[in-house]
This record gives C-alpha cells, sequence and structure tokens, in this order.
C-alpha cells in the first residue's frame, strides 16, 4: 500500500561576505513579500527544477540582492539547515552558501552588517550566519583562494592578523607571523611606489601569482 509524503522545499540562500577596514562584514538584503516583508535577511530563492550548482545562488544574488552574476567573485557552500519550521509557508531545508563578491562590486541592494554583532533575523537566518563565521575561521589561510578574496591584492601584515584574530584563527606564532606567512609561497613582500621594499610594521604583500 502506497503512502504519500509531503516532500520539503529547497531554499538556496547565499552570504555575502567581506574584510573592510580590519572588520569581518556579511550582507543583508530586504524581504520584498511575506512572510517577513519588509524585514532584513539573507537572499535566498527556492531551488527549480533542473537547478544545480552555483546557479541558483547566483540567481538569488541578481533578483534579491541586485548584484549581477560578473560582480560575483565565486561561492563556497557552507552547509545545509533544516530547522523545524524553519519556514512558516511550508517544510524547508536551505542549502547556504557564502559568497565572495570581485574588488569594487557594487553594492546593490545590500545593508552590511558586522560579522561578530548579528542581529535577530528571520527563519533561522541567525543561525547561518553565526555558522559561517565558524566556518570562515576553519577555511581561511588554508583556502586561499578565500584568504584573497579577503584581504584583497594587497594587505598589510596588520591587516593579516587582525583578520586572524577576528576569526579566531592564527595557525602561526604572532612574532614569527612574517617568516610563517612568506614560507607558505602564496605571497611575497611588494614594494613601494619608489622600488623600495616596505619593511617591519609597513610591510606589504601582493600574491605570488
Amino acid at each position: 500500500m502506497s503512502r504519500a509524503y509531503d516532500q520539503p522545499l529547497v531554499a538556496m540562500d547565499a552570504l555575502p561576505v567581506r574584510y573592510r577596514d580590519e572588520r569581518l562584514e556579511f550582507g543583508l538584503a530586504v524581504r520584498q513579500y511575506d512572510p517577513h516583508a519588509g524585514v532584513e535577511a539573507l537572499p535566498g530563492v527556492l531551488l527549480l527544477a533542473g537547478e544545480h550548482g552555483p546557479g541558483p545562488v547566483l540567481r538569488a544574488m541578481r533578483t534579491k540582492a541586485g548584484i549581477p552574476e560578473p560582480e560575483v567573485r565565486f561561492t563556497r557552500q557552507l552547509g545545509w539547515f533544516d530547522g523545524t519550521m524553519r519556514d512558516p509557508r511550508s517544510a524547508t531545508i536551505s542549502l547556504a552558501s557564502l559568497v565572495f563578491l570581485e574588488p569594487g562590486a557594487r553594492a546593490g541592494e545590500l545593508v552590511w552588517h558586522p560579522l561578530d554583532d548579528v542581529p535577530r533575523l528571520p527563519f533561522d537566518h541567525t543561525v547561518i550566519v553565526e555558522a559561517a563565521r565558524v566556518r570562515l575561521g576553519e577555511i581561511v589561510w588554508r583556502d586561499w583562494e578565500v584568504t584573497r578574496a579577503l584581504l584583497g591584492e594587497k594587505f598589510t601584515s596588520g591587516t593579516a592578523l587582525a583578520l586572524g584574530a577576528a576569526l579566531e584563527s592564527e595557525p602561526y606564532d604572532r612574532p614569527n607571523f612574517r617568516r610563517w606567512l612568506e614560507g607558505t609561497g602564496v605571497v611575497r613582500v611588494t614594494t613601494d611606489t619608489t622600488g623600495v621594499k616596505l619593511r617591519g610594521r609597513t610591510t606589504v604583500w601582493e600574491w605570488s601569482d
């Protein structure tokens, strides 16, 4: 005897993140429709038949945050969230992704907030944002594409140390930070406009490639 089951919907939620002025931030967009119309939330859409990969996340950024696809640098899967009644409309599972924007990308309709001061958000978006901070701490200094997206093409030692402190991710001995970073082989000390290498506390780094 067959039995019908209600299948949960799949939401694709985007979590834009950036590191600016030594502060980690995440982006929200104001919801246009109920539930929670007029409230800031993560840009998200329901998965459509045939969609896969980053496609629905890019659609969420375009339609809910006003960020066109060329301005998204890349995405990283964050995880899945299936809290009971996370969506009042129906049983829904969220597949959330971190989103990194190209340098100079337009703000679109995003409102940026400090990652260490998460407001109360609708659905279970507060849980997703808090999970993002933990995940970033796990992958920064390991996933160099993520680290580069956060620090930019050139950065100071102070900026890099502040990022590690903000994420409680410091796989190095602080007094030997420069030696450790040089040993990774992914960055090198750069020069100023006069061609003189910058040293000491003003050391500036660029990516080796």
